[in-house]
């Protein structure tokens, strides 16, 4: 089993190298900077979480990324540590999943892939061994089994669709078993019925949540070339893309030097480079332009049908179908004698270094990255005639993380043209889209609306345009300036403010429970608001404590809760409520939970909660 992983992480290795410089010869897991649990750490992620996997007793580890931001790397980085540098270690069994054209039960994919993985061994016996701890499950790209559609969709039903799956998890997660979850960031790990999932198997199995960020450039261009970056007309920060910043790493100095005489060139010239490299590689007489065409009508028809990965033969019969003309036209190119059939020239395509085998399913293919993937995602939405649909949402981020290094001009025709598809997305996807493409935040869909971790950076944000009523929770800002004026009963829950600026001619409507910054930032706004010394009104404690405990139960169905449903109301308002949480945490009789986004009955106190609520 161990020569088989090191087999399979070697394979992961080669393919990453395939679509990088001809120079990139050694391939090196490059560190990301990451959260866990909510707190940025600076340990190695990698060992982190091999040093828990011989922790004992049952253990969930979750890894969240943004598309292309280095999941599929770190997981293989995580099973191919622990086979070469951890003795009595557990063996790692590692599935990659894809979405695929049909409706599939996650337990019966599971035990399909164990199957396959260990042919010689019944999947029940291998299961009793995953209980048992000495086999660790890594699966990677959870979230490919999730066919949510957005915001047409509420966050229960969502949790629903998941919840199958997450069940089937936490029934294997017993005695000393240990899983990976990797999964695209989703607003389903963040909303209250998957933190009441969490809560109600605490007590079986630990869980531990890494949230990987942005790579940070220093770690990858030596010294000298950052510098030559940073003196051109573009912002760095958007390079921040694992193929482009290992692009940059490998190309030789004269490449280098003449891309930063045209920045905004750098995304075209590496897809242009690696297009014109397949040319040589498999004596294919298709330009750069044309293997874009073609790339492209592949990446529609996936979005068209909801899958990432499917048979050579389903792939090539989509090239023969889509790109008919296009193959024709590419056949006049050979003379009589070499000229090959569509059918050649099509299977010579499903062979190109843009497309990858799949894990999932024999004989199976897909884009060999999401960067790769969603760049001819962006290329269809850009060319459409039409409005622009996908048949799910997940097919929307890739194609914005692509656009990111690209020049201004191009991403905001890109958002122009997302304005169709964007009815569909998450609130709080939709808002982190349109300041990635717009360097701007102004859309007043935003109001009335649980705004769910976002992370972004260096935007003056609701200059024109106003929001209101609306609920941030545990989000990152940094270096944001916050044009207050426009912000009207906005509360932010858990959330982080790092370098930021405020703008506010008159008291602004923003409260805050449970944030941090590190310039005084929330202090500075709320030594600005009207002070209220009013006593709290009865009425708020009552409320607060009858969602928590409602009319007509015996008992306390559960003792944590989820805060951020106590501002949902229009009987008082926010300021009130924040008011009153936070007197009745300083009198303990509520008090804060594990998790930052729920708050606790003091079960000592219940003889004066229940004289609060009438219930002697």
């Amino acid at each position: 089993m161990e020569k088989k992983i090191q087999e399979e992480y070697n394979d992961h290795c080669t393919k990453t190298l395939s679509v990088l410089p001809e120079e990139a010869d050694t391939y090196s897991y490059i560190h990301v900077p990451y959260l866990k649990n909510n707190k940025k750490e600076e340990t190695d992620i990698i060992q982190d979480i091999c040093d828990n996997l011989l922790v004992d007793g049952p253990q969930l580890n979750i890894i969240e990324a943004p598309a292309g931001f280095g999941k599929t790397c770190t997981s293989y980085e995580i099973i191919n540590t622990l086979v070469s540098n951890y003795k009595n270690a557990p063996i790692p069994f590692f599935t990659e999943f894809s979405r695929d054209r049909q409706a599939r039960v996650f337990s019966h994919i599971f035990v399909r892939e164990v199957d396959r993985s260990f042919n010689s061994v019944k999947s029940d016996v291998v299961i009793d061994e995953v209980k048992q701890g000495k086999i660790v499950v890594v699966l990677d790209g959870f979230d490919e089994l999730l066919h949510d559609k957005g915001d047409s969709l509420d966050d229960n039903v969502k949790f629903e669709n998941a919840e199958p799956m997450l069940e089937t998890i936490g029934e294997l997660l017993t005695s000393n078993a240990k899983i990976i979850l990797t999964s695209r960031r989703s607003a389903i790990f963040d909303g209250e019925m998957f933190n009441e999932w969490i809560s109600r198997y605490e007590d079986k199995f630990s869980i531990n949540r890494y949230k990987l960020d942005k790579p940070e450039i220093q770690n990858w261009l030596p010294s000298s070339r950052l510098e030559m970056l940073n003196n051109t007309s573009i912002d760095i920060t958007k390079l921040s893309n694992p193929v482009l910043l290992s692009f940059l790493r490998f190309i030789n100095d004269e490449l280098f030097e003449k891309l930063c005489k045209t920045p905004s060139q750098i995304v075209e010239y590496y897809f242009s480079s690696m297009l014109n490299r397949e040319m040589d590689r498999q004596e294919l007489r298709m330009s750069p332009q044309q293997q874009t065409e073609l790339l492209k009508f592949v990446a529609t028809d996936m979005c068209d049908n909801n899958y990432t990965a499917d048979s050579k033969e389903r792939i090539i019969k989509v090239i023969k179908k889509q790109g008919a003309e296009l193959l024709n036209e590419v056949r006049t190119l050979y003379s009589p004698k070499d000229r090959p059939t569509i059918d050649k020239l099509a299977t010579t395509l499903s062979n190109h270094a843009f497309f990858d085998r799949s894990n999932q399913g024999e004989n199976n293919i897909q884009f060999i990255n999401e960067f790769v993937f969603g760049n001819y995602i962006s290329e269809s939405i850009i060319s459409c005639n039409d409005e622009w649909f996908a048949s799910d949402e997940r097919f929307v981020e890739p194609a914005v993380l692509s656009y990111l290094a690209r020049d201004y001009a191009s991403k905001k025709i890109l958002w122009h043209n997302l304005k169709s598809m964007n009815e569909f997305l998450e609130l709080s996807t939709r808002m982190k889209f349109e300041a990635y493409l717009t360097d701007n935040i102004e859309n007043e869909v935003y109001s009335n609306a649980d705004i769910t971790s976002i992370n972004i950076k260096d935007l003056d944000i609701f200059k024109v345009g106003k929001i209101q009523g609306s609920i941030f929770n545990e989000c990152l800002f940094t270096r944001i300036n916050f044009n207050l004026d426009n912000f009207e009963d906005i509360t932010f829950l858990n959330c982080a403010f790092w370098d930021c600026t405020f703008k506010s001619h008159k008291p602004p409507e923003v409260n805050f429970y449970n944030c941090n910054d590190n310039n005084d930032f929330i202090h500075n706004i709320e030594k600005q608001e009207i002070l209220d010394n009013s006593e709290s009104k009865p009425n708020i404690v009552y409320y607060i404590f009858s969602k928590i405990w409602p009319i007509g139960s015996s008992s306390i169905d559960r003792l944590h809760y989820f805060t951020g449903n106590l501002f949902k109301t229009d009987e008082f308002s926010r300021r009130e409520i924040n008011k009153e949480i936070k007197r009745l945490k300083r009198e303990e009789l509520l008090l804060g939970a594990n998790d930052v986004n729920f708050i606790s009955i003091n079960k000592t106190k219940i003889v004066e909660i229940k004289e609060i609520l009438g219930r002697n």
